[in-house]
C-alpha cells in the first residue's frame, strides 16, 4: 500500500511538472504551436508503434497515411463542403481503408521486403499529390484550409488548438492502452515474438497483421488531418520520406512497445528540430545520429532508462521496507 502511494505520488509530481511547463509554453503563440506539433506527432508515432512496436511490422512509408489524412480532410472540407470535424474522421477512415489494402499483400512479407513495400507506397502517394495539380494544386500546395469548429466554436488560436489536440491525444492513448491489454493486444505481441508459434496456438496471424495496419493507418491519417487544419496550408514537401524517417526516429528514441515512448520521443525530437531550424540542410544527419545513439546506447529508448531507474527505486524501497 505504501509503495502504491509513493508510485502515485511520483506520477502526480511528474504530471504537475508537465502541466507547469505546458502552462509556461502556452503564454507564447509559437511555443503553443510547438505543443500542438508534439500532440500531432504523438498520434502518428502511436500509430506506428502499434504496427512496429507490437506486431513487429516495419514501415518506412507512414508519411503516405499522414498525407492521405491531410489531403483527404482538406479536399472534403474545401471542395465538398463537409465540416472539418467530420472530414477529419472521414479522411482517417479513408487512410485506414488504404492501409488495409496495402496490408493484405504486406502481411505475407517480412523484414526488408516489407520495408521496400512501405517505402514504395510512400513514394507513390508523394508523387500522386505532387503531379495532380487539378486536385491537390501540386507543389504550390493548398492554402486557407478551414479551422476545426465544434458546436459553433472555431479553434483558431494555437492555445485553443492545443487543448483540442491534447484531449484527442489522451483519448487515443487510453484507447491504445485498452487495446494492448485486451486479447487483441496479446495476439499482437504473440505475432511480434514468433509468428509460427502464434499460428500454432490458433492465432490468425494475417488477420491481426492487417488489423494492426488498419489501426496504425487510421491514427496516422488522423494526425495528418489535424495537422492540415492546424497550419491551414499543406504541400507535398511535408510528406516526403524525411517525415517517415522522423516518425521512426521518434519511436525508436522514445521506446517501442510502450505507452509513453511515442510521447517522449515526439516531445524530444520536436523540440530538437525546432531548436535546430538553422540546420535544416542537416536534418537527415541529425536523425541518423539519434538512431545511432539509440542503437548503441539506448536499445530500449528513453523509456528503457526510465524503467531501469524506476526498478532501482522500487528495489531500494523494498529493501528499506524489509
Amino acid at each position: 500500500m505504501l509503495q502504491k502511494l509513493k508510485q502515485s505520488k511520483g506520477k502526480v509530481i511528474m504530471l504537475l511538472i508537465v502541466a507547469i511547463i505546458c502552462a509556461f509554453m502556452l503564454k507564447e503563440r509559437y511555443l503553443a504551436l510547438v505543443l500542438c506539433f508534439i500532440c500531432i506527432n504523438t498520434l502518428a508515432v502511436t500509430g506506428l508503434d502499434i504496427l512496429f512496436g507490437y506486431t513487429g511490422q516495419v514501415s518506412f512509408g507512414h508519411a503516405a497515411y499522414y498525407a492521405i489524412g491531410a489531403y483527404g480532410s482538406t479536399l472534403l472540407s474545401m471542395k465538398v463542403g463537409i465540416p472539418p470535424i467530420i472530414s477529419v474522421l472521414l479522411a482517417s477512415l479513408i487512410s485506414m481503408i488504404l492501409g488495409m489494402i496495402i496490408a493484405i499483400p504486406a502481411a505475407k512479407l517480412v523484414k526488408h521486403f516489407l520495408s521496400l513495400l512501405t517505402i514504395a507506397f510512400g513514394q507513390m502517394v508523394y508523387i500522386f499529390i505532387s503531379i495532380t495539380d487539378s486536385l491537390t494544386n501540386g507543389y504550390s500546395g493548398i492554402m486557407t484550409i478551414p479551422h476545426i469548429s465544434i458546436f459553433g466554436y472555431t479553434f483558431t488560436s494555437n492555445q485553443s488548438n492545443f487543448f483540442l489536440l491534447l484531449v484527442i491525444t489522451i483519448l487515443v492513448l487510453i484507447a491504445k492502452n485498452r487495446i494492448i491489454k485486451s486479447r487483441v493486444g496479446r495476439a499482437f505481441i504473440a505475432v511480434r515474438e514468433n509468428t509460427q508459434a502464434a499460428n500454432g496456438m490458433g492465432i490468425n496471424v494475417r488477420y491481426y497483421k492487417v488489423m494492426a495496419f488498419a489501426i496504425s493507418a487510421f491514427l496516422t491519417g488522423l494526425a495528418g488531418a489535424l495537422y492540415a487544419h492546424l497550419v491551414c496550408f499543406i504541400s507535398p514537401d511535408s510528406f516526403t520520406n524525411t517525415t517517415s524517417n522522423l516518425f521512426m526516429t521518434m519511436l525508436l528514441f522514445g521506446g517501442i512497445g510502450s505507452l509513453a515512448g511515442p510521447v517522449i520521443g515526439s516531445a524530444i525530437l520536436v523540440i530538437v528540430t525546432e531548436l535546430m531550424q538553422s540546420f535544416v540542410a542537416y536534418q537527415m544527419l541529425i536523425y541518423a545520429i539519434f538512431i545511432l545513439v539509440v542503437l548503441f546506447y539506448l536499445p530500449n529508448g528513453v523509456i528503457g532508462i526510465l524503467d531501469t531507474f524506476r526498478a532501482k527505486i522500487k528495489s531500494k524501497l523494498r529493501k528499506k521496507a524489509e
